[in-house]
């Protein structure tokens, strides 16, 4: 049986041949392109105005093809004449300057077509071709010499911060001086100062170094929160200006980034830990931003982490615990959502997961910290060093406590509270130190605590992007500079923000910056087990203690039932031996609050709203407080804003 192979007919032939011609044409023409874009994208910038002299020898070559008379190219010149001059420019200087170049070169063409077009390209090739170039030669050298002053060559390998001599001012320092004065000063934006010196420590960024000139009224700490307003003046991105102090009070360094070098994200590549302190993140001019454990002599500082959910909080977490376990350091980690915050350090730290945990493990910590201060102070040692003979023979080494997801422990009115506080104010010269990290950037993270606030962002704050303005008091520092909230969830190429953030304590006040991309799983598999050594037993209960009516005997009974042997018993114990004070009842209602705060004194409704134990809204005190006046409980003020007071009492023989 045998098999015939069909032929294609030749009209399939001719259509393949015809597809595959179209093809080649379509990739053809798309290198052609994209060589072109290549080319022009390459050479612009320094042959510009050879580019000036392309378009007005190709507009009269197209003339002729074209059949364009030589009035409508002599109206299409005088179009741009006028645009030339009303475009805006930074000087008049600069309006002529356009304004010369069109005019030449636009003449040049009306006569070019008027003589004939491409035929007089032929015939009169000098007059119409290599005046023309002579002309642009002549017309762009200001554009040559402005691309030299901006990008000039420095002979200093490192910055310096003392100005030049006036006689000796460098390319750069000039060409930033005109910038100051004339884009910055003029328009009202960080008036009182000049340049002194410019320098590039790296590939787009400048440093300049600027002076305060006396009696204008500005100050160091007016100007580091100009960073956004100099951006604008400056046409620079968002958070890319930073100020840091010069150690004179008449110089500042202010920090101008052209190129970012965290947009791509920040590579992890291992502990950073020298001297007490660790990179936690990078800014956007590739400075490292520091996270400080123990400067030398100082003590244990601790630290808030504050950002919302996927800003890479946990991230900057791992970074600071990876450091601190190659350092040796003992690292307790409280995980208040039972476990799934820091997951990978399981294994290598001591691991307390869910609230209930955690809010002991705060206990053991405050234990902790009271049992090393009396041990130290007994044997004559101040701030804690762990190379001291006295504090190797106690057996103490350096401790750090990370709580995440605080704001689920930390509840007003709670015991643990107070615990947190203290600790977080005798911790220095202890050798232990506290890490708090939250995603709400509200007070009440912290109990409503100013105390624990102002203890830990006295060390360390991290502040990364955040969501929630305006919704309740601050979290953040008094003195804090950037604006997080403004951060987006993805920057313009459609990738994550992730770890881009502030530091408060910093070289770069202002600046953005971005912690390294940590993969936790394998930075905790390198990280080394430290064993955490604890001096003090485990906290079972920190319930308060409610004591007997009976003085003389002070036998209390403890509302657990474990026949009043509490924890604060032992905690009071550990501290100084003593009983544990009673502790007063809480109000258990709202009117009862209100009567409790105005035993202690008269105060406004304003202060009772800021105490930071009240129980209800601004809208519910208000109506409460009406509610209680007109019940006869509470008197009120005869004049607005005034304070509230309690009834005078009823006299025995009325």
């Amino acid at each position: 049986m045998s098999s015939t192979t069909k032929q294609p007919s030749i009209g399939e032939v001719r259509t393949r041949r015809a597809r595959k011609l179209g093809m080649l044409s379509v990739a053809g023409v798309a290198g052609i392109v994209l060589a072109l874009r290549w080319a022009v994208r390459k050479t612009w910038r320094r042959a510009f105005p050879l580019y000036w002299v392309g378009a007005e020898l190709g507009l009269v070559w197209l003339s002729g093809p074209l059949g364009i008379p030589a009035g409508t190219v002599g109206l299409a010149a005088l179009i741009a004449l006028i645009t030339a001059v009303v475009w805006p420019a930074r000087s008049r200087l600069v309006r002529a300057w356009r304004a010369a170049i069109v005019l030449v070169l636009g003449a040049f063409a009306v006569a070019s077509v008027a003589a004939g077009g491409p035929a007089a390209l032929t015939a009169h090739p000098f007059l119409t071709g290599f005046l023309p170039l002579l002309a642009a030669m002549a017309l762009g050298w200001p554009w040559w010499h402005h691309l030299r002053s901006d990008q000039p060559v420095l002979p200093e390998p490192e910055p310096e911060l003392q100005a030049a001599p006036r006689n000796e001012i460098d390319p750069l320092t000039a060409h930033w001086m005109r910038r100051w004065d004339h884009e910055v000063v003029a328009s009202g934006v960080c008036a009182g100062t000049q340049v002194l010196r410019a320098i590039e420590p790296r590939a787009g960024v400048t440093d300049l170094i600027l002076k305060l000139i006396p009696g204008r009224g500005v100050t160091p700490a007016s100007l580091m929160k100009k960073g956004g307003e100099v951006e604008v003046a400056l046409e620079l991105d968002e958070n890319t200006v930073g100020f840091s102090s010069t150690g004179k009070a008449a110089r500042i360094r202010c920090s101008l980034t052209q190129r970012s070098y965290i947009a791509g994200g920040v590579p992890w590549t291992g502990p950073t830990m020298r001297d007490g302190q660790c990179v936690i993140l990078t800014y956007v001019d590739g400075t490292p931003g520091l996270w400080t454990f123990m400067p030398p002599g100082f003590g244990v500082k601790g630290g808030l982490v504050v950002g919302t959910t996927g800003s890479g909080k946990s991230r900057a977490l791992g970074v600071l615990i990876a450091n601190l376990l190659h350092d040796g350091w003992m690292v307790a980690i409280g995980d208040s959502q039972n476990g799934q915050s820091l997951p990978a350090w399981k294994t290598k730290t001591d691991y307390h997961a869910g609230p209930a945990a955690v809010i002991l493990l705060i206990a053991r910590f405050h234990a902790e910290i009271m049992y090393r201060s009396k041990k130290l102070a007994d044997a004559g040692v101040e701030v804690f060093d762990e190379n001291d003979p006295r504090v190797r023979k106690l057996g103490f080494k350096k401790m750090m406590g990370v709580i995440d997801e605080c704001q689920l422990v930390l509840i007003r009115n709670t015991p643990v509270v107070p615990l947190a506080e203290q600790a977080a104010e005798t911790m220095r010269k202890t050798g232990c130190g506290l890490i708090f990290a939250t995603q709400i950037p509200q007070n009440g993270s912290l109990g409503g605590s100013i105390r624990l606030r102002d203890a830990l962002v006295g060390g360390n704050t991290l502040v990364l992007r955040l969501s929630n303005r305006g919704s309740g008091s601050t979290i953040l520092p008094d003195d804090f500079v950037g604006d997080p909230f403004a951060i987006p969830d993805m920057d313009a190429q459609g990738v994550p923000t992730a770890g881009m953030g502030y530091l408060r304590s910093s070289k770069k006040v202002g600046m953005i910056g971005r912690t390294a991309k940590l993969d936790e799983a394998a930075a905790a598999a390198a990280a080394p087990h430290v064993p955490v050594v604890w001096n003090v037993e485990a906290v079972e209960s920190i319930t308060p203690v409610k004591t007997t009516t009976t003085a003389a005997t002070g036998a209390g009974t403890d509302t657990t039932g474990n026949g009043g042997s509490s924890s604060l018993a032992k905690i009071a114990a550990l501290f100084g031996g003593g009983k544990p004070a009673a502790q007063p009842a809480a109000p258990q209602s709202s009117p009862e609050w209100v009567i409790s705060c105005l035993r202690a004194g008269p105060a406004s409704a304003q202060a009772l709203l800021d105490r930071p134990d009240v129980p209800v809204g601004k809208s519910q005190l208000y109506a409460l407080l009406k509610t209680m006046h007109e019940r006869g409980q509470i008197v009120r003020p005869a004049e607005a804003n005034g304070a509230y007071t309690l009834p005078a009492p009823v006299s025995a023989g009325r």
